[in-house]
């Protein structure tokens, strides 16, 4: 039984390839939920080493047996090629691609330039309309997971919208003390954010005075 469930995947791996493919478009097209990024990241990669191995098989235009001792050097190709496969097709994916500042509408009463300086380079590229899309953001899977990230945080904190409630706003001060925001991930890619101890006490000072959380 499980010699015969090996030989048909064996046979049919360029197809099983296809399928995880149209399994990212789809999951790519439900790009409102908060699982995107996990979920289309993995799917990426599993796609990758299945279309890469179909792609090797027509290469050598024969069965690639499970029982051949694939070496090294042909499952390194083999996920090299189904990965650019897998990046060429996902750029059609048209989500993540729009990039749109809406007009600022109204920011809060800063206490000083100086407030407004360090919650823009800690703050502004998440939480305001004034994001500014790095290069990168422009491809697939990359463009999905920073618009997503970008929708969320302004839907919870828009420094940009202060004439409608701002839900989280009591938490910004807290989250900076916790630090966990910004991300160590978006520290990591963008130095201007990385703000020293002082820094982070000027900005914390600044926002409770700015936003009127005390």
């Amino acid at each position: 039984m499980v010699d015969r469930l090996k030989a048909g995947l064996a046979r049919n791996v360029w197809g099983l390839g296809i399928v995880a493919l149209v399994a990212v478009a789809l999951i790519a097209a439900g790009a409102g939920s908060g699982a995107l990024e996990p979920v289309s990241l993995t799917a990426v990669v599993v796609a990758s080493l299945i279309a890469g191995w179909g792609f090797l098989r027509l290469a050598t235009r024969r069965p690639i047996r499970w029982t051949e001792g694939v070496g090294t050097g042909r499952i390194l190709a083999s996920a090299l090629i189904g990965a650019v496969a897998v990046f060429a097709l996902i750029q059609a994916v048209p989500y993540g691609r729009a990039h749109e500042n809406p007009p600022v509408t109204a920011e809060p009463a800063w206490d000083s330039v100086r407030t407004r300086e360090l919650t823009d380079r800690a703050c502004f590229d998440c939480h305001s309309n004034q994001v500014e899309w790095p290069w990168y953001s422009n491809f697939a899977p990359m463009s999905w997971s920073i618009t997503m990230h970008v929708d969320e945080a302004r839907d919870r904190l828009n420094f940009s919208e202060w004439d409608r409630p701002q839900r989280e706003a009591r938490e910004a001060v807290e989250t900076i003390l916790e630090g966990s925001m910004p991300p160590l991930y978006y520290r990591i890619a963008h130095p201007d954010a990385r703000l020293s101890a002082a820094e982070k006490d000027e900005l914390v000072a600044g926002l409770r005075a700015s936003l009127g959380t005390g």
